[in-house]
């Protein structure tokens, strides 16, 4: 390649979906829900293409939702590969366990749009610009729904021919890479390797994966639900003319999910001041994510509240009634609002004071304290509630939770944790509580 070109990469797009989690209350802020979904998130990547002149857009599978979605999903498909074919730009794409019946729909229902491995095999195409091949895609689409063998033991044996060395070789897949088994597509890393592509775009995972390497998942192109946190977006690759590729996230959707920690230790007398605390972070965060990029339109945050505060009942008490379940306010344009507040306050009586004593309040409060203050202590407690759990967790009567796409590792740390706390802290109250009613007898 004499000059460098561009491709433009997407991840999974759950075209018919909308995103969950967003309270009504946003709405009345002026924000019209249809600017918050995939397609149009998918529109604005339309935008970027044309406006980068890249080559390509490759998309990594999960385009669409489901085959039932299909006025929802296939109407802003179809509408967004037409601009980016009169504007002179390719679209490939391969098929996600979602999408198997759409995509190759779409493929012969419009000219242009290039299903990579339709029949579960793998093909290879060269993008070109001005006449010029500037990469090769190599991919392969899911048959079916489920695939239980990893589809790169076939590429292995039977390679396709490169068509160009002068160009990257670059894989586009929908798989669960690291998988030691399932039903979509598990692939180990070594296989990926040993193909010998300049680099591999994957797709079927939400969280992005891809920056500072060359081999990741693109993650899903917008927020769908609250447990996907930080930015999505397509990415930008950059082939340079020495055979380099840059990759960059482009941050478009228009919603974003954050987790923040709230520290309640100064100047906190009721339970108003809580209020007034998460409105002014709300501020906070807003301002740290405009020095990084565009903002989103709608940013939704799960807050941990920290800290030892004298109102802690009071702070209880309106969480448990739902009196902050519509708090948040307008920051530059962005509507911010709480999607969850999580109390981790430590007890105003001082945990460490109660575990100085031998009771069991005592131990339960030293274990609490360890928790809250992190560090090995609370990794061991952790490693043993994980092994006391994980018959439970790994029970076959949770298999439908856990193949949902946005289902949450329930023994991972930051989930564990949390529950521990809570579980902790309630029984923690109840022998104090129980105490005290002894000695008023």
């Amino acid at each position: 390649m004499s000059d460098s070109a561009t491709l433009l990469a997407i991840g999974d797009v759950h075209l018919g979906t909308r995103c969950s989690g967003i309270p009504d209350a946003v709405m009345d802020w002026g924000i019209d829900p249809a600017d918050l979904t995939p397609a149009a998130t998918l529109e604005r990547c339309a935008d970027l293409a044309i406006d980068r002149h890249v080559a390509a857009v490759l998309f990594a599978g999960d385009v669409v939702d489901s085959s039932n979605a299909r006025f929802e999903a296939m109407v802003p498909l179809e509408a967004c590969t037409r601009r980016l074919l009169d504007a002179g730009i390719e679209v490939i794409a391969v098929a996600g366990n979602h999408d198997v019946e759409a995509l190759p729909r779409m493929a012969s229902l419009v000219d242009g749009f290039r299903l990579l491995g339709a029949d579960g095999t793998w093909q290879a195409h060269v993008v070109s610009r001005h006449g010029a091949a500037v990469a090769e895609i190599i991919g392969w689409s899911f048959p079916t729904s489920e695939v239980r063998q990893s589809p790169v033991a076939d590429l292995l044996r039977h390679p396709p021919a490169r068509t160009s060395a002068d160009v990257p070789r670059i894989g586009l897949l929908h798989a669960d890479l690291g998988a030691s088994g399932g039903a979509y597509a598990p692939v180990r890393q070594a296989e990926l390797d040993d193909v010998g592509c300049d680099a591999w775009l994957l797709g079927h995972i939400h969280k992005p994966s891809l920056a500072g390497g060359s081999c990741g998942y693109l993650g899903s192109l917008a927020a769908l639900d609250p447990s996907e946190t930080g930015p999505r977006g397509p990415w930008l690759i950059t082939l340079l003319s020495d055979g380099r590729m840059e990759f960059r996230q482009e941050v478009l959707s228009p919603v974003r999910w954050e987790e923040v920690t709230v520290s309640l230790d100064d100047g906190v007398e009721d339970a108003d001041d809580v209020a007034d605390r998460l409105l002014a972070e709300a501020g906070t965060r807003c301002r740290e994510l405009a020095g990084e990029g565009p903002l989103p339109r709608v940013l939704g945050l799960k807050a941990r509240l920290g800290g030892s505060i004298p109102c802690q009942g009071d702070v209880m008490t309106r969480l448990a009634s739902g009196d902050w379940a519509d708090l948040g306010r307008a920051v530059d344009g962005t509507a911010v609002f709480y999607s969850r507040i999580v109390p981790a306050m430590t007890p105003a009586r001082n945990l460490h004071r109660i575990a100085e004593g031998s009771d069991p309040a005592a131990l339960l409060a030293r274990r609490l304290a360890a928790l809250e203050e992190g560090g090995e202590a609370a990794q061991e407690l952790l490693r043993q509630a994980r092994s006391e759990l994980a018959d439970v967790a790994g029970d076959p009567h949770w298999a439908p939770v856990d193949d949902h796409r946005h289902a949450i590792d329930p023994l991972a740390d930051g989930p564990l944790r949390d529950m521990l706390v809570r579980a902790g802290r309630a029984a923690l109250d109840a022998m104090l509580a129980g105490e005290r009613r002894g000695e008023c007898t």
